[in-house]
């Protein structure tokens, strides 16, 4: 696969595990700690609620985003959550944490997009449903793994929106530079035979 390919399935890889750690992470910490003033039902409801409208708006900002160069979507949507991590894990609170359930979803929606038109627009006919099929074994497993580490995490919310800043400034640091070289390269197609 090219840089791009690569690039982007390392990039959606971070954010899946950023999902799938946010899933059992929360799970486990609004049912002993719910949001302020709130049960642990309404509280996971919240937080549900903002993660499929966020997930929601990224489907359809996709859509209207279909043009644009998807290197540079990948990269601000890491940035975006990078940042939404950052932010929650140094003011934890509520409204953080649903803004970082929304920010996941939004910004897992417009990667896993972007990813889908690189792999269309770089891997050859013959290699494509291969290649989409790898790509998302590959990305459940990242859930997995996300989730895994929210499981194992001892329950305090500050230190379990830092490790999700972890992880997504991981996946940042590892794909960013390869993503932004390649987007203003043009990625050249594969050789076909």
């Amino acid at each position: 696969v090219g840089p791009s390919v690569l690039h982007g399935l390392q990039a959606n890889a971070a954010l899946r595990a950023l999902s799938g750690f946010l899933i059992f992470f929360l799970a486990f910490l609004l049912r002993e700690e719910p949001l302020a003033g709130q049960s642990a039902a309404v509280s996971l409801g919240i937080v549900g609620v903002a993660a499929g409208a966020g997930n929601a708006l990224g489907t359809a900002t996709g859509a209207w985003l279909r043009e644009r160069g998807p290197e540079a979507i990948v990269a601000t949507v890491l940035a975006v959550a990078l940042a939404a991590t950052i932010a929650a894990a140094a003011l934890f609170s509520a409204p953080a944490v649903a803004g970082v359930a929304g920010v996941a979803g939004l910004s897992q929606a417009l990667a896993k997009l972007s990813l889908d038109a690189m792999i269309q627009r770089d891997m050859p006919e013959e290699g494509r449903t291969s290649a989409f099929a790898r790509s998302e074994t590959l990305l459940q497993m990242s859930w997995v793994v996300g989730g895994a580490i929210g499981i194992a995490l001892p329950l305090h919310g500050t230190l379990g929106m830092a490790v999700a800043a972890a992880l997504v400034a991981i996946g940042a640091v590892a794909t960013v530079p390869g993503l932004l070289t390649a987007g203003r390269r043009g990625t050249p197609h594969p050789a076909r035979s």
